[in-house]
């Protein structure tokens, strides 16, 4: 019997035959009944009125990001503008990057993994197409623009070997902003969605590029400044948030309106403060007199302006209403009217002492005390904003106020765990791919000679990335945590000299090379290397 047959058995068993009947126990509720049942199952789902005025949309995956050149040129503005924004994106980078995530080739054969480095390192120098940056320098530009834009693009950038400017491997990396994709580039009868042509499987077989950037001066949007580049030579890095998503959002697109809120607040409250620091007090009357305040001398140029409207006036051309007569005492009347609406304010210097008049007194402003909430108001948007770009806020605003050593361990890991989500999701999307593209191009340009290497190339583009290691509160409880998990066997060594960035070999053969050293030298640095187990402090 096929597989096909018992897969049919097997269906036909959960039939119910014709005989069969089926009496419910009770009956079925009414149409009527059954949808109020759903409806108020979930109190989100219900038409009660607390949710009655809920808006709610649903979106496909592209649909949402076709307003993204939007939402990356007010991201863009806010990390430029906004210091709580740009220090979150350079937070994100450093810890995600550090000074770089190396490759450590899986090959059995320690001298040819060794020359496979060797040959890493020298091109490393050499990674940028436009010659401004080293590859790990790369790594944290595209971070940085995705973080900002949601997405961004490297470009494989193939060299002639006989170049006498080429690297010493022959292909080259170029960062390309998410702009330069326009999302707003359609051609259903090309398969072509926003910038992006797919073939009939859901391939992405080439992207469509602007061949300079549209905020450019001189961009103009026409037919043929768009480019069509194979999407073999493209490295598209983002993160996805749902199913079928084609392109990137800004990383903060949560935080921008509550930064742009804090900046509005912020801007209204220093006008506030400014305008309010001008008045330092007001003089009071009891009575109308001619000179309110005794020491202020009468204004000159009101005085000046009465006294020519009054020779006009009195003029026989203003009394046989003559047109430049009557038009020049117009003139001055508006003019009167503007200097009369000048306020008058007094420059009070230290030690100023005050004369008043009779029946006068000063009354002195107490200042600014308008900030009752102020703090918990900044706090709140704050937090806000770091939740918005999965940081801690301690991390992002300095306020350790509230918090202990403990706690913050426990905030650090829980940040460090969401970096490893995106470091995986950028070695998958970039970094491998480029390597098996870069040692495709070292040895099919002879730079370095792998035998077997076209027979199974897969098998030695094999590599695992090292990132940085973690900085911790309490590094001594981390370190002697390590110790015991290698001496009770819960991890090795080399795995947990893995974990900080480095390789166990390495480190063996530097020790073994300090020690030989310190022999040839005569030198004995001593000291204890560990602590006993039972020396640990507890947690």
């Amino acid at each position: 019997m096929s597989w096909s047959d018992h897969i049919s058995r097997l269906f036909a068993r959960s039939q119910p035959t014709a005989s069969a009947e089926v009496q419910p126990s009770k009956p079925w509720p009414r149409p009527q009944q059954r949808r109020s049942a759903r409806m108020d199952a979930y109190e989100a789902t219900s038409s009660k009125p607390r949710v009655a005025d809920w808006e709610q949309s649903v979106y496909g995956p592209n649909t949402v990001t076709e307003n993204a050149s939007t939402a990356r040129a007010r991201s863009q503005d806010a990390i430029r503008n906004n210091p709580w924004m740009r220090k979150a994106v350079r937070l994100l980078v450093s810890h995600l990057i550090g000074c770089g995530i190396q490759p450590r080739p899986k090959i059995a054969d320690k001298g040819l993994r060794n020359e496979i480095l060797g040959l890493w390192n020298d091109w490393t120098d050499q990674a940028d197409a436009d010659g401004v940056c080293g590859f790990y320098a790369l790594q944290s530009l595209m971070s940085r623009s995705r973080y900002e834009s949601g997405e961004v693009f490297a470009r494989l950038v193939w060299r002639n070997r006989n170049d006498s400017n080429a690297p010493i491997v022959p292909l080259q990396l170029r960062i390309l902003e998410a702009d330069l994709v326009p999302t707003g580039y359609n051609r259903p009868d090309q398969n072509i969605r926003q910038g992006i042509e797919r073939g009939a499987t859901g391939q992405r077989i080439a992207y469509h590029f602007y061949k300079q950037h549209p905020g450019d001066r001189l961009f103009q949007p026409n037919a043929g400044n768009i480019q069509r580049i194979p999407a073999a030579e493209i490295l598209h890095h983002y993160l996805p948030d749902r199913p079928g998503q084609l392109r990137g959002m800004p990383e903060g697109i949560s935080a921008l309106y509550r930064a742009r809120t804090l900046d509005r607040y912020e801007s209204a409250e220093l006008a506030r403060k400014h305008n309010k620091s001008k008045f330092s007090g007001a003089i009071w009357k009891e009575q109308p007199e001619d000179n309110p305040i005794s020491d202020v001398p009468a204004n000159p140029v009101l005085a000046d302006l009465q006294k020519q409207l009054t020779a006009i006036e009195s003029s026989a051309d203003y009394a046989n209403n003559v047109a430049e007569a009557l038009a020049a005492a117009d003139a001055l009347r508006e003019q009167i009217i503007i200097e009369q609406e000048k306020k008058t304010f007094i420059d009070i210097e230290e030690g100023y002492m005050l004369q008043l008049g009779m029946n006068e007194r000063i009354e002195l402003f107490n200042g600014d005390t308008g900030n009752a909430g102020l703090l918990d108001f900044l706090r709140s948007q704050l937090r806000g904003i770091a939740a918005g770009w999965h940081v801690p806020y301690e991390l992002l605003t300095g306020d350790y106020a509230d918090t202990n050593d403990r706690v913050m361990r426990v905030i650090l890991n829980v940040f460090y765990r969401e970096l490893e989500s995106q470091q995986d999701h950028y070695i998958s999307q970039v970094l491998q791919p480029f390597y098996r593209w870069w040692i495709a191009a070292a040895v099919y340009s002879n730079t370095i000679r792998i035998p077997g290497f076209r027979d199974n190339p897969r098998m030695y583009s094999r590599c695992e990335w090292r990132t940085h290691a973690w900085s911790y509160v309490n590094q001594l409880q981390e370190v002697q945590t390590k110790i015991l998990k290698i001496r009770n066997g819960l991890a090795s060594r080399s795995g947990i000299v893995a974990e900080d960035g480095w390789d166990a070999e390495d480190i063996d053969q530097q020790n073994k090379d300090d020690q030989d050293r310190e022999q040839r030298l005569g030198l004995d640095y001593g000291g204890d290397v560990a602590t006993a187990p039972d020396t640990v402090e507890k947690p």
